[in-house]
């Protein structure tokens, strides 16, 4: 089976350390990156199959970060999975500004994996529906990668409360 290609955008050293040690020990690629600016061109660049991605950093905060996927036709499916150590309540903002689902930290592997790999599942459920054939489709060739024309582009910000 192949290996899921993780995105960590996270600003804290000492967690992305943590947090991408943990994912990669879990058996996926792990890029780790420290904000959502950084995150967002990784993405357009090296497409990854899953986000997860802090919701309190600079430049780009997570919950940026998610409405600017969703606001991408072309990454509007990507899973993104937020990690919060501010609660339940931003774990429902970050949902409803479009993450695929939320959790709080600090987290563990478990946690993590099951988030991660339900967050997956639901897509390929997805893409099943719609495209009304096998999962099949689902091979790296739908993956971008390499370098892409012009410049990462943000859409405007949206002003949520933390």
């Amino acid at each position: 089976m192949r290996r899921l290609k993780i995105l960590l955008a996270e600003d804290d050293d000492d967690l992305r350390s943590l947090y991408g040690y943990m994912l990669l020990t879990a058996g996926y690629k792990v890029n780790a990156v420290r904000n959502g600016l950084e995150a967002f061109a990784e993405i357009q660049v090296n497409r990854p199959d899953v986000v997860v991605t802090d919701i309190t950093m600079p430049i780009l905060r997570g919950l940026d970060l998610i409405v600017a996927v969703r606001s991408d036709d072309g990454l509007a499916d990507l899973p993104v999975v937020a990690i919060t150590s501010f609660g339940e309540g931003i774990c429902k903002l970050a949902r409803a500004a479009g993450a695929t689902d939320a959790i709080d930290k600090p987290t563990d592997i478990i946690s993590m994996r099951e988030v991660i790999d339900a967050a997956v599942s639901r897509l390929s459920s997805a893409r099943l529906r719609l495209n009304g054939g096998p999962l099949s489709e689902l091979s790296d060739k739908n993956h971008t990668t390499g370098p892409t024309a012009g410049p990462a582009t943000i859409p405007p910000r949206v002003l949520s409360r933390n």
